[in-house]
C-alpha cells in the first residue's frame, strides 16, 4: 500500500502524502493506536494522560500529552486524517487514510470466501505486534484488543476451512488450515482437516506427518494423546499408503514423495535421476541450466549466493521441492555465472550481467513469458529483471528476499559492515566442514545427512575465495529505488523467524511493490527446503496457477543519459557535427536517442552500466576534438509512447546534468547501487530534492577512465 495509510496489524506503520515517514515516540504511537480504534469518538485528556503517562505527575503527564498531540497533528494534517481537539476532548478521524483494522473488521464480518481471503491478507499479524509500553492501563487495553482481533482472524480461517472442505478444494484447504494451526496449534479438529486435505492431494506421507505434529503438540502442551477419531484417521491413511492405488495419480509419483526423516540417508535407488545439463553463451560466458517438469507455466528459479545444479538433487528435501514445483510448471534452473556448473573465475558480476544471463537462458528454452522465483540474493535479481523486462515477466515470487544488503537509517534491518565481515570470517574458517545450519535452517541442525550434504553442495558451488567475494557482493546490492517500477503480479513469502532476512524486510518489499501479496510463515528456516517447504510450494502453486493478467502496458525501467557538449570549438550545432561518433557509441551500448538539441541529447538504455560506458566513450571521442562533455545518468520508470519517453526519470536525469561540471559524468545513487561489481568507482558529489521522491537523491561523480 503506497498511499496515505495507518496500519496497526503486524506492527505500527504510518505514511502520509508525499513526505518522509514521520518519526513518532513510542507513547505517541500508542496514543494514535488507541484513538484510531476509537475513531470518531472523543476521549478526555485526563483519560489519555492516565492511560499512557500514569506513573508521571499530573503536570508532567499533561505536558507529555501536549507534545505527543502536537507531533501527531502535524503529520495527520498532510495525510488525510483529522486530529480534532475540543477543550478537554481529543478525537482522531481517519476519513482520508487507509486504516487496516477497520478494513479487516469489515471484510472478516462477511461470509463470502473472497472477502475472508482479503481479510486475512490485511491481517499481517497481531495488533501492534512487537510493541509494548511500561504502562499497565495501556497494556491491559492492548491485550484485550489483540485477543479480539485475533479471534476474528481465527473465525475467518474457520469459515474458510469449512468452505474449502465442503467444495472439495484441498489446496486452498491446506493453505487455510495451515495458517489456522499456526495460530491455534492445539486444534485437533483442524489437524484432522489438514490430514484429509493432504490425503485428497495424494500426499499421504505429509498427512501422516501431520498426525505426528498433532500428537507431539498435544503431548508437549497438554500431556494428552490424540482423540480416537484422529488415531483412526491415522490408521486409515497408513493402510492407504500400503495400497498400490494410493500413489497412482495423474502427477508423477515423486511429487507426493516425502523427504527422508532427519538424519536418514535415502536408499540409492530412491535418489532422483539428475536431468541433463545444458549450456548457453551470455556475453561469452557459459551459463549452465536444467529443465524439468511438464506443467503449463514456465517458472525459472534463481537461487541465492551459490548453487550447483547437479548436487541439488542429492538432497532428499531439496529434490522433493524441485519435483513438486515441476508438477505444475516447466521448471527452469540455472547456476549463476561464477558458480556451480557455469563458468568459474569470471570476476565479480554486475546485476545487469546476471539478469542478461537469465534472459539468455529463457531465450535458449524458448520461454517468452516466465514466472520469476528468486530466493535470498536471487530475489533482487528477479526484481530488477521484472522491472526491466515486464513484457517477459508473467509474475514475480520472492522468498526470503531483501531490498538492501547493508544497514542504513532507511533500512535498519540489514547487517552493518562490521557484522558482514564477522560473518565472512566464520564462513572462511568453517568452509568444508559439516555445515552449521543454525542460521540457514535451524530445524535441520540435528539432520546429519543434510548438514554433510549442504557442506558438499557449497564446496562444489564455488571456491572459498569466490564464495566470500560473492557473499560480500550480495551485501552491496540495493534495489530499493526500483521497487515502485515493478508492475507484475508479485507474491512475497517470508518466514517470521528467519535469522538471515528479517520479516520487516519482507514487509518492506510488500509495502513498496505495487499490489504485492504478502504471506508470513511461522518458523525460522531461511532455505526453501526447510520446515515450510511444502507450505511454500502450496502458496506458489496457488498463486501462479491462478488467472494471470495479460502482458503489462508501456511503463518500463530504463537508464536515462543526458549529455551536453561545451567548449570554445563547439560551434553552433556540435551534436550534428559529431552525430556519427555519437551514433556509433550508442549502437555499441545498445542505447536509443530519444531527444536532441543543438548542443545535447537524451538517450535511454536497458542496462545502467552500458549508459555510463557510453557516456565515457563519447567523452573520450569528443575530447580529442577539444570539446568537453557533461553527462548525467539516472535509472527509473518511464512511460513509452511511440518513439518518445516521459516520466520522472527523464526529469531527474536532466536536473542532475545541471550539477555536472565540464568533463564530469554524474550518476544517481540508484545507478550506483545497480552497477555493483562493474569496476566503476563513485565519489560523493551532492544531494538534491525532487518532487515525487521521498527525501533527497544523492548523486556521485563517476570515475571510469
Amino acid at each position: 500500500m503506497t498511499g496515505p495509510h495507518l496500519h496497526l496489524l503486524g506492527g505500527f506503520d504510518f505514511a502520509g502524502v508525499g513526505a518522509a515517514v514521520p518519526v513518532f515516540s513510542r507513547k505517541a504511537r500508542a496514543m494514535v493506536a488507541y484513538l484510531a480504534l476509537q475513531s470518531g469518538h472523543s476521549q478526555s485528556r485526563e483519560k489519555l494522560a492516565t492511560l499512557l503517562w500514569g506513573v508521571n505527575s499530573e503536570t508532567q503527564a499533561r505536558m507529555s500529552l501536549r507534545q505527543a498531540v502536537s507531533s501527531v497533528r502535524k503529520a495527520m494534517h498532510a495525510s488525510g486524517g483529522r486530529f480534532m481537539t475540543d477543550g478537554d476532548k481529543i478525537a482522531l478521524h481517519l476519513d482520508g487514510l487507509d486504516f487496516d483494522v477497520a478494513r479487516f473488521e469489515a471484510l472478516a464480518a462477511s461470509s463470502a470466501p473472497e472477502d475472508l481471503e482479503q481479510a486475512l491478507l490485511v491481517y499481517r499479524g497481531d495488533l501492534l505486534d512487537g510493541f509494548g509500553l511500561k504502562a499497565e492501563p495501556f497494556e491491559d487495553w492492548l491485550r484485550i484488543e489483540r485477543e479480539r482481533l485475533r479471534a476474528m482472524a481465527v473465525a475467518a480461517l474457520d469459515k474458510l476451512v469449512a468452505h474449502y472442505s465442503a467444495t472439495k478444494d484441498p489446496a486452498s484447504c491446506v493453505r487455510a488450515a495451515t495458517r489456522l494451526l499456526a495460530m491455534e496449534p492445539l486444534r485437533e479438529d483442524i489437524h484432522r482437516v489438514l490430514m484429509r486435505a493432504y490425503a485428497a492431494q495424494g500426499r499421504i506421507n505429509l498427512a501422516l506427518r501431520q498426525f505426528e505434529h498433532c500428537r507431539d503438540a498435544l503431548q508437549r502442551e497438554l500431556k494428552l494423546q490424540p482423540e480416537p477419531e484422529t488415531r483412526h484417521l491415522q490408521e486409515e491413511l497408513r493402510t492407504r499408503r500400503m495400497m498400490p492405488q494410493a500413489t497412482s495419480r495423474t502427477a508423477a509419483p515423486a511429487s507426493s514423495a516425502s523427504p527422508a526423516r532427519a538424519g536418514e540417508r535415502p536408499a540409492f535407488e530412491n535418489e532422483p535421476m539428475r536431468p541433463p545439463t545444458h549450456y548457453v553463451k551470455s556475453a561469452g560466458i557459459n551459463i549452465a541450466y536444467q529443465v524439468t517438469g511438464d506443467g503449463p507455466i514456465d517458472l525459472i528459479y534463481v537461487p541465492g549466493w551459490v548453487s550447483n545444479l547437479d548436487l541439488a538433487w542429492a538432497s532428499p528435501r531439496l529434490s522433493h521441492v524441485l519435483r513438486r514445483l515441476g508438477t505444475f510448471s516447466r521448471l527452469i534452473r540455472m547456476d549463476k555465472r561464477g558458480t556451480g556448473l557455469s563458468d568459474r573465475n569470471v570476476g565479480l558480476p554486475t546485476m545487469e550481467e546476471r539478469i542478461e544471463d537469465v534472459r539468455a537462458v529463457l531465450d535458449a528454452v524458448g520461454s517468452k513469458r516466465t514466472v520469476l522465483f528468486g530466493s535470498s540474493e536471487g530475489g533482487p535479481m528477479c526484481m530488477l529483471f521484472a522491472a526491466t523486462y515486464p513484457e517477459r515477466t508473467a509474475a514475480l515470487v520472492l522468498n526470503g528476499a531483501y531490498a538492501s544488503g547493508r544497514w542504513s537509517r532507511g533500512y535498519p534491518w540489514a547487517k552493518t559492515s562490521e557484522q558482514v565481515e564477522e560473518d565472512l570470517a566464520v564462513v572462511e574458517r568453517e568452509w568444508g566442514a559439516a555445515a552449521d545450519m543454525s542460521n540457514a535452517a535451524p530445524s535441520l541442525m540435528s539432520d546429519t545427512f543434510e548438514r554433510e550434504w549442504f557442506a558438499a553442495y557449497l564446496r562444489n558451488s564455488a571456491s572459498p575465495a569466490d564464495a566470500i567475494a560473492l557473499w560480500r557482493w550480495g551485501t552491496e546490492i540495493d534495489v530499493r529505488d526500483i521497487l515502485p517500477a515493478i508492475h507484475v503480479p508479485t507474491l512475497i513469502v517470508q518466514t517470521a523467524g528467519d535469522r538471515w532476512i528479517k520479516r520487516e524486510e519482507g514487509r518492506y518489499l510488500a509495502t513498496h511493490i505495487e499490489g504485492a501479496r504478502y504471506i508470513e510463515l511461522a518458523g525460522r528456516d531461511h532455505v526453501m527446503w526447510g520446515e515450510n517447504s511444502d507450505r511454500l510450494v502450496d502458496e506458489i502453486q496457488a498463486f501462479v496457477t491462478g488467472a494471470l493478467p495479460a502482458a503489462p502496458g508501456e511503463r518500463v525501467l530504463v537508464s536515462v543519459l543526458s549529455v551536453e557538449i561545451e567548449g570554445s570549438d563547439a560551434g553552433a550545432d556540435p551534436i550534428e557535427r559529431h552525430a556519427e561518433d555519437i551514433r556509433a557509441e550508442l549502437l555499441v551500448a545498445e542505447g536509443r536517442q530519444i531527444r536532441r538539441s543543438a548542443s545535447g541529447f537524451l538517450a535511454v538504455f536497458q542496462r545502467p552500466t552500458r549508459s555510463i560506458q557510453c557516456a565515457i566513450a563519447i567523452r573520450h571521442r569528443l575530447r580529442q576534438s577539444g570539446l568537453d562533455v557533461r553527462a548525467a545518468v539516472h535509472t527509473g520508470e518511464c512511460e513509452e509512447r511511440s518513439d518518445d519517453f516521459s516520466g520522472i526519470a527523464i526529469d531527474l536525469s536532466s536536473r542532475l546534468l545541471d550539477h555536472a561540471r565540464p568533463g564530469e559524468i554524474i550518476a544517481s545513487r540508484t545507478v550506483r547501487d545497480l552497477v555493483v561489481g562493474s569496476g566503476l568507482t563513485f565519489e560523493e558529489h551532492g544531494e538534491m530534492e525532487a518532487s515525487g521522491l521521498p527525501g533527497v537523491l544523492a548523486f556521485f561523480t563517476v570515475d571510469g577512465g
